[in-house]
């Protein structure tokens, strides 16, 4: 499966509007770009296991990257999975009752799975894997 999948599943989530759905769906949405980002890092050569260390792992790859866009981006990551979080842990938050935030959190995933796209194109590819490289040389130095 494309972990992209999960973005059509946030937005079927969205249309029910209740409060349980509009967690769900800004769940789906994090976890759909989270996957097309490690997919993306893995095609590249990087290995980021399957536990809860990859995803600060995968944020602070993009983030040291190199590439302005591909940085602003981890941000957006990192703000979506403080949403997730909040949806999946914190029942005392009442935001996500609102659905045009959590409709926001669904475009900003997409947003991020469009710049994964772009970046899996020549020749965006190997200067995203060449800054993924020089981050990690520095980070094992």
């Amino acid at each position: 499966m494309d972990g992209k999948n999960f973005i059509n599943t946030a937005q079927k989530l969205l249309q029910i509007r209740d409060e349980p759905a509009l967690r769900s769906a800004v769940s789906r949405a994090y976890y759909a770009a989270y996957h097309c980002c490690t997919a993306l890092a893995r095609q590249l050569g990087f290995q980021f296991d399957k536990d809860s260390p990859s995803h600060e792992r995968i944020y602070q790859y993009l983030r040291n990257c190199g590439i302005s866009e591909i940085e602003n981006t981890a941000e957006d990551l990192r703000r979506l999975r403080r949403r997730l979080n909040g949806a999946d842990y914190d029942m005392a938050i009442t935001e996500f009752q609102n659905h045009v935030a959590c409709q926001w959190d669904v475009v900003n995933a997409q947003s991020i799975i469009s710049l994964v796209e772009k970046y899996n194109q020549e020749p965006l590819r190997t200067q995203l894997r060449n800054g993924l490289r020089e981050y990690q040389t520095k980070i094992h130095s």
